[in-house]
């Protein structure tokens, strides 16, 4: 064999050739990112400062400052968790008679205080008749208070807050007899009240509609 041929088969004699070096240009800009981002800084000077998720969603909670504190009762020294309704007007169905309902009105307007809007004229004969009515037909006074019944709006005030309710009020003699119908803020007193208003305009008398009032409870 020939010193040519084992020349081919001699590794160390071929010149080993050189790798080419993998080269990037972005490898030189190594702070083009950072610039990037300090560029794009948003500042927050201006903004309240936040240190804590408690404090950022503070604002978001129920505040009972907007609706009206709600009251408890109270065992000694300490509030319970249950609702003080001792401010509440009182509920006919809790009093074996009207005269004790009647008296424990009176207590209560004098113990909380309240103002009275009517929402509804009072359905007299004149208000129903109108032009109609002459110096002949009028009935006497004793008649005529019979005859009045309406609907009312009322607030009660706790802690500062006024709160509003319907009441149905109708005439018997020369006294005012009430019946509590709802919250102004409660779509079924709202229901309710409307009905009220219709069974007036019909025609219904104050029995008939303090039935009707008395049979919402019993449903």
């Amino acid at each position: 064999m020939s010193p040519e041929q084992l020349t081919l088969f001699n590794l160390d004699a071929i010149a080993p050739v050189a790798a080419a070096p993998v080269y990037d240009r972005a490898w030189d800009k190594h702070d083009t990112f950072d610039h990037q981002l300090a560029s794009k800084k948003v500042d927050n000077s201006s903004a309240p400062e936040c240190p804590s998720s408690q404090e950022c969603f503070s604002d978001d909670r129920w505040n009972p400052a907007d609706f009206g504190e709600v009251p408890h009762k109270a065992d000694g020294d300490q509030l319970t968790i249950f609702y003080d309704d001792s401010n509440e007007p009182p509920d006919p169905d809790d009093y074996q008679n009207l005269a004790e309902y009647e008296q424990a009105w009176y207590e209560w307007r004098l113990r909380v205080g309240e103002q009275v809007e009517s929402d509804t004229k009072p359905n007299t004969v004149n208000s129903l008749v109108g032009e109609q009515v002459t110096t002949n037909t009028k009935k006497s006074a004793h008649q005529h208070d019979k005859q009045t019944h309406w609907v009312e709006k009322y607030w009660v005030q706790r802690e500062g807050n006024k709160y509003w309710y319907y009441r149905y009020a109708w005439m018997l003699g020369r006294k005012i007899h009430r019946r509590y119908i709802g919250s102004v803020e409660s779509a079924i007193a709202k229901n309710r009240k409307s009905e009220v208003e219709s069974a007036i305009a019909d025609g219904e008398s104050p029995t008939e509609i303090e039935n009707l009032i008395c049979s919402w409870r019993k449903s």
